[in-house]
């Protein structure tokens, strides 16, 4: 292939997954109304009312794998193949899931080989803290159990944020657009052109998404984004764990980008503030389900975007909420990376929680709202019949 210039690529590879994406969705959504393949509502936990196809994930999948077929330098990013590898392993499980639904202890093994894949062969794992908690250099052990348990714990956040049209495709795609650009202005050619296939997939699959969704992605999707985005996050905090001359290297390659991002311990800083939204509604659900003693992947309405719904805001309106809240969270982290990092984490967190409580308690407060205005029977006349009939 002729050389082309690196940003030249990054929009070649966004531009073809986007096409793709476009191109091959309606076809997956002719073929799943002929064979009836749908994600049936359940008047349970499900918020739509309709039979919608549920393998959008597909869609996603084939114009992500042709595009950085297509357009990735294996040179800028030896360890691709194991991604991708690893990429077609949550593939199969979230298309069989969707199909047939696994069981949970299933989808958690596949989940733990592909982390265990790209964490221990491909070594691309998290190495040091950068002083969060006190912790500094992880042992190997340390670094590859730490790195296995967040990618696992990423991918199955995407996967629960995935309960209201367009909001897994809107949070990845900005998790992919602001990691590809991080990776590229810190000369990671490879990761980033893989980081703007994936959004080019994302984005054209959520013009079919947005509400009301003529397609879901389906755990085909959110496996497959988190995963990715999990996996990016952690190549894009060790682009600045390295040596002063490296860190030169990197600027030289790929423009100056200690004027963003000054110190590794701000890039981890921002690399979470980049999740926010699915790791903290992960994170939050979990904990309160553990603290009540039900199991943390016991299915309930206490999502970030339940409670939004329950405010009476659209699928929209509680999309565009939470994007704005994780931008903002994102723009605080790069005004506070330069703190001392525990200083700038619980910064993060106290500013989540502030929010969330405010959330809560006008949530509380409409519920109980509607309790107090429901018209009681106040005088009525029972018939011989035993029928009610209220007095106007």
């Amino acid at each position: 292939m002729i050389p082309l210039p690196s940003h030249l690529i990054y929009l070649l590879t966004f531009i073809s997954a986007l096409i793709i994406s476009i191109v091959s969705i309606p076809q997956i959504m002719y073929i799943s109304a002929r064979k009836r393949l749908f994600d049936l509502p359940d008047n349970d936990r499900k918020l739509h009312l309709r039979v919608v196809p549920n393998l959008g994930g597909i869609g996603i999948f084939f114009a992500y794998i042709t595009t950085c077929s297509l357009f990735l330098n294996p040179e800028s990013f030896k360890h691709w193949n194991y991604i991708i590898a690893s990429s077609l392993l949550l593939f199969l499980t979230g298309i069989m899931d969707d199909l047939v639904s696994l069981n949970a202890s299933k989808k958690f093994f596949a989940q733990f080989i592909a982390a265990f894949i790209t964490v221990c062969i491909a070594n691309i794992r998290l190495t040091s803290l950068h002083g969060i908690f006190g912790v500094h250099e992880l042992t190997y052990w340390y670094s590859a159990g730490f790195s296995i348990v967040g990618i696992i714990f990423i991918t199955n956040a995407f996967n629960l944020i995935d309960g209201i049209d367009g909001l897994a495709g809107t949070i990845g795609g900005l998790c992919t657009f602001s990691l590809g650009l991080g990776l590229a202005a810190s000369g990671n050619a490879g990761p980033a052109s893989l980081a703007f296939s994936l959004m080019g997939a994302i984005v054209g699959f959520l013009r079919f998404n947005t509400a009301p969704a003529r397609i879901f992605m389906g755990d085909t999707g959110s496996l497959l984004i988190g995963f990715t985005i999990s996996t990016l996050c952690i190549i894009f905090v060790n682009s600045f764990d390295v040596s002063a001359s490296e860190q030169q290297n990197l600027v030289l390659a790929g423009g100056d980008i200690t004027r963003v991002i000054h110190s590794p311990h701000g890039a981890l800083l921002i690399g979470l503030a980049i999740l926010f939204v699915p790791v903290f509604d992960s994170f939050r659900v979990f904990t309160t389900r553990i603290m009540k003693g039900v199991s943390p992947f016991k299915a309930d309405r206490t999502h970030l975007h339940h409670y939004l719904l329950d405010l009476g805001f659209t699928h929209t309106r509680t999309v565009t909420i939470l994007i704005t809240a994780n931008i903002l969270i994102i723009t605080v982290s790069l005004l506070l990376q330069d703190l001392n990092p525990n200083i700038g984490i619980l910064s993060i967190l106290i500013l989540s929680f502030g929010l969330f409580a405010v959330l809560y308690y006008m949530r509380k407060h409409r519920m109980e709202s509607a309790t107090y205005k429901k018209p009681p029977i106040s005088s009525s006349k029972v018939t011989s019949s035993g029928d009610i009939y209220q007095k106007v």
